[in-house]
């Protein structure tokens, strides 16, 4: 395995979001998200389908979605990954008042290639917390990208699989709230 660079044109990835009622599955037009990452606040508002997209440095964000006549809400944590687009789907519920209780996250992502350097899509990343309490399970797209979001910092274990087969195990640490971890990963097996 080696780690791949990316290219200096690569620094920034997207952010698309869609914002939906979720008794009714109506898109909120007019919602504003507010996303905090890399020491800025930027705000954006929803179009008339509840979406919005923006160019984002890669790194870690929390966002505020809020909108009238429903909870605001908190995402910690999440990972916008270079050279990516990033999609992120929530559902606010009708309501007053706030959900903002939880604790701030990181991320982890990257890009798994095979020996040529080629994507490789469709294998199984494990990230495992060294105390047995937090696990997350996902797998890379077509372009060989992965993301994890919401990791709270400590000690991980990644392992990657494909058809049943262990492909590689790494050991990853999320030192501080907020950390983007980035681990490119090359197969030289498959």
């Amino acid at each position: 395995m080696e780690e791949r660079l990316p290219a200096v044109s690569e620094l920034n990835g997207s952010l698309c979001c869609t914002l939906l009622d979720r008794r009714s599955s109506v898109p909120l037009c007019g919602a504003r998200i507010t996303c905090i990452g890399d020491n800025r606040v930027t705000r954006f508002d929803a179009d008339r389908f509840g979406r919005f997209t923006s160019a984002m440095p890669e790194g870690v964000y929390d966002l505020v979605i809020s909108a009238r006549g429903y909870l605001s809400l908190l995402v910690r944590g999440v990972g916008v990954l270079a050279g990516h687009r990033q999609l992120v789907t929530r559902a606010l519920i009708p309501g007053e008042g706030d959900d903002s209780d939880r604790d701030p996250a990181g991320a982890m992502g990257g890009y798994i290639t095979d020996r040529l350097g080629r994507p490789v899509a469709n294998v199984t990343i494990h990230v495992s917390g060294e105390d047995g309490g937090a696990a997350y399970t996902t797998r890379s797209d077509r372009e060989g990208a992965y993301l994890i979001q919401g990791v709270p910092p400590q000690t991980y274990d990644l392992t990657l699989c494909a058809m049943e087969r262990r492909l590689a195990r790494e050991h990853i640490a999320i030192a501080n709230p907020r950390d983007f971890v980035r681990l490119d990963l090359r197969l030289t097996q498959i």
